[in-house]
């Protein structure tokens, strides 16, 4: 009893693991714009076609068509992508070889009928459509059973490459921009094969046959098509390392030949990784979808990591040229030299020289970034703190140098992962009031320290790059004095931003560590609008003065650009993954703050600012300071 209730409760926690996992995938697959599943393949992705093509249902333990004990690893794709039946389309025969061979019967297909039946139905394949390929088993497993010597495995592991090689070929001129290809670099995590006693011959037609898709699929994918080319029989080998981790209690029996299994309900055959010797459960098909979706979204968590760059060395600029224009000090308009300053007996910020000023402020700043192709949103905070020195040798004239801390912080949508930065600014400004005419300018550096995780199957995945920024902003104004208390004047400006990223190699599981190769972006931003300022006025009996700025924004540049990753399994397949343009276009910004002078010598800061109707998403910063002059 106490035996049957511990596998209950294991089979509870294997079928919690799996809906876990599958809720994972849903949320990290909203970034990843699949529109549809095109399949090709053996008895691992087979939906029903033997089934149609044979007349006949599939023998027991088999259900639905399938070689499994329920779902495949198409149908976890199809759930993790969110895709209605219409948009999947699978030419997957169980027996299937690489070419035009098929282990169950002679009259069923290999992988070169089932892609020319694709091909002449005459359809394209959309960029929103994911490829998914399962071949080369029945290949290596029906010789490994029938005496292959490891004199012949290198050879018909060549051959099954080549065949499997120019067959993809032709999936690509149809259109394939995204493929998703299952290989294998042993075949032993199999019951079946490992019981065979041939290991070695397996082994090494496997080895060669994962090289020889890798070469020959090389040229494709430098031209730009995504090719994952994941390596099944090592998560096969993982699995069995540690089978509780993945919500099995036995990875090398098949369940068929345990009675106490394959007599049992499904959720306890889901505890075993092998249905058959050859074909898995439900659940291991349902590891092997996670494993796919997980590869597949890898590279397009990357652009994230510029950008945040790019935001931080930017949000420093306009910090300090916000603070410039809370403490400007034109000369009086008529009338204004009396009033509310004087009635408050303190001498207005700079009236006179100042040697020396010290000044502090911390800030918060935050915002969003919209989904776009193959670059996943994020959601970004970042708390920072600034200090600088700075001289007015002349009324009018200001400059100074700030260095600045930040920690920004995002996270991706869907669950797709996170990243901290560690942000060091340092940058050197200044600044000139005349009568109506102002102007200021700001060259700021910064040194970003990344840490990047995503989730993995099982453990999380990490990586610790860095990487720098520099951006240059000037912004200049007149304002008129014939509105009252007011000055209104016309404002223009601009900014250059750009941001590198060091290459880095992910740490954790080895099928999903991706290496990703330098990235780098650029912004030129222009901006123009108006600047409503406030005559200096009393507050609390103190002297305040204060401003709005409402401007429109512009990014002449789009951002796009191509990011190049590859898995460490698969080096010999760069990942090209393309950005679109980003908020190229016209949005709007307003800032406003107001500066307040506590004594002669101390002074308080409040600005802060945030974009509207930007494409790809907004942004907003408020910072507060303390400025002491000597």
């Amino acid at each position: 009893m106490g035996m049957r209730d511990g596998r209950l409760r294991r089979a509870g926690m294997a079928a919690a693991w799996l809906a876990g996992t599958a809720l994972a995938g849903m949320q990290g697959a909203a970034a990843q714009g699949v529109t549809g599943l095109t399949v090709f393949g053996d008895s691992y992705a087979d939906t029903g076609n033997v089934v149609r093509l044979s007349g006949q249902p599939l023998a027991f333990p088999y259900v639905n068509g399938r070689y499994s004990n329920g779902a495949n690893f198409v149908d976890g794709l199809q759930a993790i992508y969110g895709l209605p039946a219409s948009a999947v389309a699978n030419y997957a025969v169980g027996g299937a070889q690489t070419g035009t061979g098929n282990v169950g019967s002679p009259l069923l297909p290999g992988l070169t009928q089932e892609v020319g039946a694709f091909l002449a139905s005459g359809q394209r394949l959309g960029p929103g459509t994911v490829v998914a390929i399962n071949i080369g088993g029945n290949d290596g497993i029906a010789a490994a059973l029938t005496g292959l010597t490891t004199a012949q495995a290198p050879l018909l592991g060549r051959a099954s490459a080549a065949n499997a090689v120019g067959t993809i070929g032709q999936i690509i001129g149809a259109g394939a921009r995204t493929i998703v290809f299952n290989g294998f670099t042993t075949l032993n995590g199999l019951p079946r094969v490992a019981a065979s006693g041939n290991a070695a011959a397996a082994d090494l037609f496997s080895r060669t046959y994962f090289d020889g898709l890798q070469a020959g699929l090389a040229p494709y994918a430098a031209a730009g098509t995504r090719i994952v080319l994941l390596d099944n029989g090592q998560i096969f080998q993982r699995i069995i390392a540690d089978p509780g981790r993945y919500g099995f209690t036995n990875a090398t029996a098949p369940c068929a030949l345990v009675a106490a299994c394959i007599t049992a309900p499904k959720a306890v055959q889901n505890t075993y990784l092998s249905l058959d010797g050859v074909h898995l459960t439900e659940a291991g098909y349902l590891v092997l979808s996670r494993y796919m979706a997980n590869a597949l979204a890898a590279p397009n968590g990357i652009a994230a990591q510029a950008e945040l760059g790019q935001i931080g060395t930017t949000s420093f600029a306009g910090a300090l040229l916000q603070r410039l224009d809370a403490y400007r000090l034109f000369a009086p308009a008529p009338g204004e030299a009396t009033g509310a300053l004087g009635a408050t007996g303190v001498a207005p910020l700079g009236a006179s020289p100042s040697p020396l000023i010290v000044w502090g402020q911390g800030g918060y700043a935050g915002g969003s970034r919209a989904t776009r192709g193959f670059a996943t949103g994020y959601d970004y905070d970042s708390p920072s703190g600034t200090i600088g020195l700075e001289a007015t040798p002349m009324p009018g004239v200001r400059f100074g140098f700030a260095f600045n801390y930040a920690n920004p912080h995002a996270n991706l949508r869907g669950g797709g992962g996170s990243i901290d930065v560690d942000s060091y600014g340092f940058a050197a400004y200044g600044s000139f009031t005349g009568t109506n005419l102002f102007a200021d300018a700001v060259l700021a550096y910064g040194r970003h320290d990344y840490s990047v995780t995503r989730p993995g199957v099982i453990d999380p995945l990490t990586a610790a790059t860095g990487g720098d920024s520099v951006a240059v902003a000037a912004k200049a104004g007149y304002l008129f004095d014939a509105f009252g208390p007011f000055r209104l004047g016309p404002i223009v400006g601009l900014t250059y931003a750009t941001t590198r990223v060091g290459a880095y190699t992910e740490r954790g599981d080895p099928v999903l560590t991706q290496s990703v190769g330098a990235t780098g972006i650029e912004s030129l931003v222009g901006r123009a609008g108006l600047q409503l300022r406030a005559a200096p006025f009393a507050l609390a009996g103190l002297p305040v003065r204060a401003f709005v700025n409402v401007t429109a924004e512009h990014e002449f540049l789009d951002g796009g650009r191509t990011l190049v990753t590859s898995l460490t399994s698969t080096p010999l397949l760069p990942i090209l993954t393309p950005l679109g343009r980003g908020a190229r276009g016209t949005y709007g910004l307003v800032e406003a703050g107001l500066s307040a002078d506590v004594t002669p010598g101390v002074s308080l800061t409040l600005t802060g600012g945030s974009t509207f109707a930007r494409t790809g998403g907004d942004g907003y910063a408020v910072n507060g300071g303390l400025t002491v002059r000597f």
